[in-house]
């Protein structure tokens, strides 16, 4: 599969108002691997755009800017390891621009020929791994979620990391009588965000100050 960027990629951004900055963040990972399971590191990229362009872009941007081209397909991601780290897949034009379907004319019959999107078994299929992938991280402190808990388990997993993170830093099984509970209101509350919260993660890392997806 050739890695270059073509008219049709200019067309698809127009036709989609992809931002200039999505389009250059897709160019880039084009050169990284089509087709193919690739680790692409966004801070990488954003050493490029500042070497180029001067300066790079703030954290939170660029996650907007990743989350417009996984909203577009463009991406699809198989693991998340960080905010800034991935496993994923560059999908090719050909994908986002399937041939049109001829249809089948019946004066007769209103019967229609089903369809089907064979992204989305693959979809489903990627975001069971990374339920199971946060099932296992939170046994490992010994709180149990079912897989249809899908409102802790589906969660990215640096929020799933801060969580456990607090859940040790608050005494864990000790103090906390109902782990699981404590977990759920901590995802749906951002627990990580309240400033004494946060700076106690601070603190555990050594002090220094960074976004809370950086940590993890």
């Amino acid at each position: 599969m050739p890695n270059t960027w073509t008219e049709k990629h200019d067309q698809f951004c127009l036709k989609n108002k992809i931002p200039p900055a999505a389009k250059l963040l897709w160019q880039w990972l084009i050169r990284e691997g089509v087709v193919i399971e690739v680790e692409p590191d966004l801070s990488e990229f954003n050493k490029w755009v500042e070497k180029h362009r001067g300066k790079a872009y703030a954290h939170n941007y660029l996650k907007k800017m990743f989350a417009v081209l996984v909203e577009n397909r463009v991406v699809q991601v198989v693991r998340q390891y960080s905010w800034k780290i991935f496993k994923l897949l560059v999908r090719p034009l050909s994908w986002l621009n399937p041939p049109k379907k001829r249809k089948l004319h019946n004066d007769n019959s209103s019967y229609k020929t089903p369809t089907s999107n064979p992204g989305n078994f693959v979809d489903a299929d990627v975001q069971q791994q990374h339920i199971l992938s946060n099932q296992e991280l939170m046994s490992h402190e010994g709180i149990h979620f079912d897989t249809q808990e899908k409102e802790v388990l589906d969660r990215p997993q640096f929020e799933i990391k801060a969580a456990l993170l607090l859940f040790k830093l608050r005494g864990a099984a000790e103090k906390i009588l109902n782990p699981e509970g404590w977990v759920r209101h901590c995802l749906r509350r951002r627990y990580w965000e309240q400033p004494t919260n946060y700076a106690a993660i601070c603190q555990h890392f050594g002090g220094a100050v960074m976004e809370i997806e950086d940590y993890f």
